[in-house]
């Protein structure tokens, strides 16, 4: 309004001839008019439906959460396995440049400094509430689209069509592509956990069972996984009774991953670690829902004796899981990582980022710089949640004739 009205006044000062007035006002009214409907019609703030770039604004309002640093974090406590694996990068660090720039970024998230996730591995956090609002607001513009939005769509060289076809592209920060495999493999990279067709992913029966705060690039090590978990009577059979097991936790773990800021589909971890079996119990002593070894649980002040085991209380477990889980991020910066660490331990992981030069698990992967198990253990936890995401579809949610003698991995 401030320039229309300094327009009227430059006009009434004599600069323009009568003639370019008319034409000024005129086009001045019809703008006008055109911003206040694009206004009233999209919400404050949001640009044009037909303009290019409107895709980009629901972008950054689904990624903001990444474009800033992430709330201070810092280590929960003192481990031996935390000291010797910063002890690792710290002696590599000081003759490799790259490692010492990510020795610097580990510093600061121990010390609980505000930070930028890393981006190497992909595996990123946004807003599950951001995500649901773009497909809102898509279905509103699809609902109210017009013959004129139709003809707009042609003159402005399909800039409607563009932004419908967002919902199926990445709404995660801008990042470094994430590194294929093997190096020659033609994989699918379709962010799994991207909105579909204008409408949230999955049918009624599935919106329990994740809420769709990760996203990542399938590639042909998660395609393993997910193909083993769908398409394989082992693997179908395991999915089925892990998602009838876990509606006795999963709203439980969430919100105590919620309560720690971790993402809450990083609970299906405890899918490929116990098939959400509380008295699971391993060959390697590791126990309870989130598989937890002896000196892991007395480190983290479980009490772990004949008796009085805590790894068998589930809320107990679960409540270790999640702080663990953020002493991982918080040193490695990166949630493939962080998962990969749960697996084979803090040291081993940064080892193995030291030898690859860089925190990028799937470069780790493709250089099989980690035990074969952790290899396999970070791309089942992302199949898993891609499965659970859309158990409907798949045909794994469980039926009344669920078998209950699978445990373990």
């Amino acid at each position: 309004m401030n320039l229309y009205r300094a327009a009227v006044s430059t006009l009434k000062s004599g600069f323009f001839k009568a003639s370019q007035k008319r034409k000024v006002l005129s086009s001045g009214s019809v703008t006008l008019a055109l911003g206040l409907g694009i206004f009233l019609f999209t919400g404050a703030g949001d640009k044009s439906p037909l303009d290019p770039s409107a895709s980009t604004t629901i972008a950054n309002a689904a990624t903001e959460e990444q474009a800033a640093p992430i709330a201070p974090r810092t280590l929960s406590r003192q481990r031996k396995d935390f000291d010797k694996a910063l002890g690792l990068l710290a002696d590599a660090a000081a003759s490799d440049k790259r490692l010492a720039e990510y020795h610097k970024r580990v510093q600061k998230r121990v010390k609980g400094e505000a930070f930028i996730p890393e981006q190497g591995s992909g595996v990123r956090v946004v807003k599950a509430t951001s995500r649901r609002a773009a497909a809102v607001k898509i279905e509103q513009l699809s609902a109210a689209e017009s013959n004129s939005a139709e003809q707009a769509k042609t003159e402005q060289g399909g800039a409607w069509a563009r932004l419908k076809s967002f919902v199926g592209s990445p709404m995660e920060e801008t990042a470094q592509p994430t590194a294929t495999v093997e190096a020659n493999a033609q994989t699918e990279t379709r962010p799994w956990g991207m909105i579909a067709d204008a409408k949230p992913a999955g049918k009624k029966g599935a919106a329990r069972l994740t809420v769709d705060d990760m996203a990542f690039e399938r590639n042909a090590a998660i395609d393993k996984w997910i193909n083993w978990y769908t398409a394989t009577q082992g693997g179908r059979r395991t999915m089925t009774i892990g998602i009838d097991r876990s509606s006795q936790y999963i709203e439980m773990a969430r919100n105590e991953f919620r309560t720690m800021g971790l993402p809450e589909d990083l609970v299906w971890l405890a899918h490929v670690e116990s098939v959400w079996h509380a008295e699971a119990r391993s060959p390697a002593a590791a126990a309870g829902v989130w598989q937890f070894i002896p000196r892991t649980a007395t480190d983290y002040g479980l009490t772990v004796e004949a008796g009085n085991d805590e790894r068998f209380d589930a809320r107990k477990q679960t409540r270790v899981a999640a702080t663990y889980l953020s002493d991982l991020y918080t040193i490695f910066g990166d949630w493939a990582l962080a998962m990969a660490a749960y697996n084979c331990g803090e040291p081993r992981v940064m080892e193995a980022v030291v030898k690859n030069g860089r925190a990028n698990f799937w470069e780790i992967h493709q250089k099989n710089l980690l035990p074969k198990e952790t290899l396999n253990y970070v791309p089942k936890i992302l199949a898993a949640i891609t499965v659970a995401r859309d158990a409907e579809i798949y045909s794994v949610m469980p039926s009344s004739s669920s078998d209950e003698n699978i445990a373990g991995r």
